[in-house]
Order: structure tokens, then sequence, then C-alpha cells
């Protein structure tokens, strides 16, 4: 009996390995033309002309919240589809209120570029933030603070705002509280005794309107969102008037982890060097009210750190 049993078993194995050898057989009779190609070549974009980064997670783009959040999103939206098109990857804007929470999202590597405030680049270049890009308006890559008041008030000069109350954007933010912080320095004072009280509104449009409706008596604005506003709506050109500027400093940089990926960020700037001679990139370029993108200088952002330390000294010194 177990013999019987152990020549069938025989027979079963030698079955298998015949049915395999003409399995093996077959697929080399097929020839080559049916099997896939595989190529151990590098198949990363070329630095110098990089190409859109298919079949790759979203990118994901952070953006601060200049202007309030819905019109923040509205106005980047066209940014988000021509960033689509040329890096080939579904964009995902991810917005915050502050600042700083942009900051730490390019910091811990949870956005892979970020669209920030000139002030917050300064705070953040510390921490892993570089330079990648900066808009450019009417020729020039630079803007400035405005202080503005309502065109019914009896403000003339900033020394005149001593005990009103005043609106800052963000903590971080250079036109909305550091260029008005150091005005107040200059004074050899600090917001918090010059001011009857500070509040912060953390966006610009917001600021405006809080002037506009007398909440605050004068609020420190970014010059380039101003003339988006005045653009939009120019009868704001007679509500508010300037009352003081600062100087220029580098615009609200596009910024990006210093560890990026190379190849990312070649192609992001790509993309945004060349927006001005794209169809979409117009548009995008047009919801912005910017001309072009061009190459950052890391100089123009020197004021801006001159003006955090003097008002840290002051700090000091009360």
């Amino acid at each position: 009996m177990s013999f019987q049993i152990g020549k069938k078993v025989g027979r079963h194995v030698s079955l298998a390995i015949i049915l395999i050898l003409a399995v093996f057989m077959l697929a080399g009779c097929q020839g080559t033309d049916r099997l896939p190609m595989v190529s151990i070549e590098s198949k990363d974009p070329s630095l110098t002309n990089p190409q859109p980064l298919e079949n790759q997670d979203s990118l994901r783009v952070g953006i601060s919240s200049v202007l309030s959040p819905r019109e923040t999103l509205e106005n980047y939206q066209s940014l988000a589809d021509y960033l689509q098109k040329k890096i080939g990857r579904p964009v995902e804007l991810i917005q915050r209120q502050s600042y700083k929470e942009i900051n730490d999202l390019v910091r811990d590597n949870g956005v892979d570029v970020a669209f920030i405030c000139s002030g917050a680049y300064v705070s953040g270049k510390q921490e892993n933030l570089m330079l990648l890009a900066v808009p450019e308006v009417n020729g020039k890559s630079t803007y400035q603070s405005y202080i503005i008041v309502n065109s019914n008030s009896r403000f003339q000069t900033f020394q005149d705002l001593k005990g009103q109350v005043f609106g800052f954007t963000d903590p971080i933010s250079f036109s909305g509280t550091i260029a008005p912080s150091y005005m107040v320095t200059q004074l050899n004072s600090r917001p918090t005794d010059f001011f009857k009280r500070v509040v912060y509104t953390y966006s610009h449009d917001n600021s405006i309107k809080a002037v506009l409706d007398n909440v605050v008596s004068a609020a420190g604005v970014d010059s380039l969102v101003y003339q988006y506003s005045v653009a939009k709506d120019p009868s704001l050109a007679k509500k508010i008037r300037i009352i003081a500027e600062s100087p220029e400093v580098g615009s609200p940089p596009v910024v990006v982890n210093k560890n990026i990926d190379s190849h990312l960020k070649a192609a992001l700037l790509e993309a945004l060097l060349q927006m001005d001679n794209d169809s979409v990139g117009k548009m995008a370029l047009k919801a912005l009210l910017y001309d072009r993108f061009v190459m950052p200088n890391e100089a123009a952002y020197g004021p801006i750190q001159s003006m955090v330390n003097a008002n840290s000294a002051i700090d000091q010194k009360k």
C-alpha cells in the first residue's frame, strides 16, 4: 500500500516539474517584444531644464493670510492652477491665520513652498527658510509700510498718533507691525507706551476696514495690498490718507526649506520665473497684481533686521 502511494506522489512531483519547465519555455518563445523594458539610467529631471514631476504626491503650497482668508484663497487659485500645469502634481493650498504658523510648516516640511511676508522671512531664516523668488510690481521688487488713517480724522503725522488705538496686522509682519513699531522706537518709546492700545487684525484688508470703521485710529499696511485694494475700489483713495511711509525693503518672498530636493527647487524656480511667458501664468500674475517673479536679493531684507534689532534694544532698556 505504502509503495503504491509513493509511486503516485512521485508521478505528481514529476508532472509538476514538467509543467514549470513548460511555462518557462513558453515565456522564452514569446520573445522580448511583450516584456517590459527596464532602464537603470536615472530619470531625475535636469537641474538646468526641469521637467514636470509626474506621479508624485501633491505639491503643498503655504500661503500667508496677507488678505482675509477667503480673498487670499481666491487670489491664489490661479497660481495653483499654473503650478499644477508646470510641476505636474495636484496642488494643495494650505493657509494659516498667523505668519509664524506658515514659517513652522516650511521649517518642518509641512509645505513644499510658501508665499510669506518679508518680516516672516527675516524672523524665520534662521530656521531653515531660504529665499526662492520675489514678485516684481511696476519694475520694482521692493515695497514699504504705509501708515494709514481715516481721511476724516485730524491726524497728519505719525507723532499725532500718540495716545491713540493702533492696528497691527501680525506680530512678525514687516509692514503691519515691525515698521510701525520702529517708527515708535525712533521717538524713543515703545508701542505699549506710545499708543493707548494696540489690536491685531491678522490681515491687511482687515486693517484697512478697521481704519474706515474707526475701530482703530491708524494702522500699518502693506503698500502692495493698499495698491491692490485701491485698484479694486478706487473710492478708497479718498477715504484713507497715508501719513507716513517706511523705507523700501525686499518684497514679500517665496521661500522653501533649505533641505528641499534640488530637482523640485529647480522646477519651482523655473515655473515662477517663466510665469509671465505663459497664458495661465499671466492670469495668475494678474490676480495677484504682479508683473512677474524675479530672483531675490538677500541684502534687500537687511533693513528689516536692523529695525527688529532696534525695536528689541529699546524694549530691553525700558
